[in-house]
């Protein structure tokens, strides 16, 4: 499929009710699930998740040799939660940002160099609520009408990742791994895999709610 008749296909499906957090979590087994929704809760006693640190990301659509791709980065290694792992570009939400796709563009072209007026965007897929930093994430969808020139933040991007979209839905991506979800919790996490990245966590929670919607059309697939 052309970057065309996706953005096509996905206006259309934006206008449906969302496939939600049933599609977020479905790569998750029964025991990993309950293990997840125990630390939810446990993380969210006396706490209101929609008083959550607000923040948004981005998923940026781009068609490049005839291939759909979208950027992931690479965290840096640091002193924090989320130390090391990938993500889309995106960040918290400041004071400025009109919306949350004003913060979504903002960051973008903070971290990965990418201007707004490059970016199309489509709508919004499923927040996610990440209890070891209590973020609730925005997450906006879009597309570049050019193959970005990409120019990472070294502070903020260890490694750029052009992630090609059809790798969704190959045959032996998936994997399960023990992660750390927070500096004193290990969880089982299942991820996508690709090249030598483990993709997993929110990240994956959202490539699974985009690779649903996507599935929708039986035809979506040959990408």
């Amino acid at each position: 499929m052309k970057l065309a008749t996706l953005v096509e296909h996905l206006t259309v499906q934006l206008g449906k009710p969302l496939p939600g957090p049933e599609a977020q979590l479905s790569l998750m087994s029964v025991k990993n699930l309950q293990e997840y929704e125990k630390r939810f809760k446990e993380l969210e006693k006396g706490y209101d998740i929609h008083t959550a640190r607000q923040s948004s990301v981005l998923i940026l659509l781009y068609e490049k040799e005839g291939t759909v791709f979208l950027p992931l980065i690479k965290r840096p290694e640091y002193e924090g939660v989320h130390s090391g792992q990938i993500a889309f570009p995106g960040g918290k939400v400041e004071p400025d940002d009109t919306d949350v796709e004003a913060t979504a563009l903002r960051e973008t072209f903070e971290e990965i160099g990418v201007p707004s007026d490059q970016i199309i965007i489509l709508g919004k897929l499923t927040p996610v609520f990440i209890p070891p930093s209590r973020f609730w994430v925005n997450v906006v969808l879009g597309y570049a009408t050019n193959i970005p020139d990409f120019i990472p933040d070294n502070h903020e991007v260890a490694q750029l990742i052009e992630f090609p979209l059809d790798h969704l839905w190959k045959v032996g991506n998936l994997e399960e791994r023990t992660v750390t979800s927070s500096p004193n919790w290990k969880m089982n996490a299942p991820g996508y895999l690709y090249q030598e990245h483990f993709i997993w966590g929110a990240t994956s929670m959202i490539l699974t709610e985009l690779r649903e919607l996507i599935q929708s059309n039986s035809q979506a697939t040959k990408l």
